[in-house]
């Protein structure tokens, strides 16, 4: 039964280390897509924009500006995407770490009792 838990913690463990990276690496995609969306918000700060658009210092404003837009909205759904993404490994790693903790809850019980056992041997 040790080897089967302590098999079971090893791997609890992995998927824990596995979760907190993917995590991080959603965070920094988000992060980028963030700013991202900032500096497009910057050229284009609209929402929607008609084709024959113009605006000084620009060539075919309107075109520009759509295609920036749709990207700011492409971007967004992946923001999106991410938010949720990140939510279910969230909750799997809290499912990991709590099952990772009864682990532990139960190995320290085993440890106690093994100790009682000592204990009680060497005082009978």
């Amino acid at each position: 039964m040790t080897h089967s838990m302590e098999k079971n913690v090893r791997q609890t463990r992995f998927a824990i280390a596995d979760l907190q990276k993917r995590i991080e690496v959603l965070v920094a995609t988000r992060d980028d897509l963030e700013r991202q969306i900032r500096k497009l918000n910057d050229s284009v700060p609209e929402d929607a924009v008609e084709a024959g658009a113009t605006k000084e210092g620009y060539v075919a404003y309107g075109s520009y500006a759509q295609s920036v837009i749709a990207r700011k909205d492409n971007l967004r759904e992946s923001l999106s995407a991410i938010t949720d993404q990140t939510s279910d490994l969230s909750a799997d790693l809290r499912a990991a770490m709590d099952a990772l903790d009864s682990f532990e809850r139960v190995r320290a019980r085993q440890m106690a009792a093994k100790a009682e056992k000592a204990m009680a041997r060497r005082a009978g």
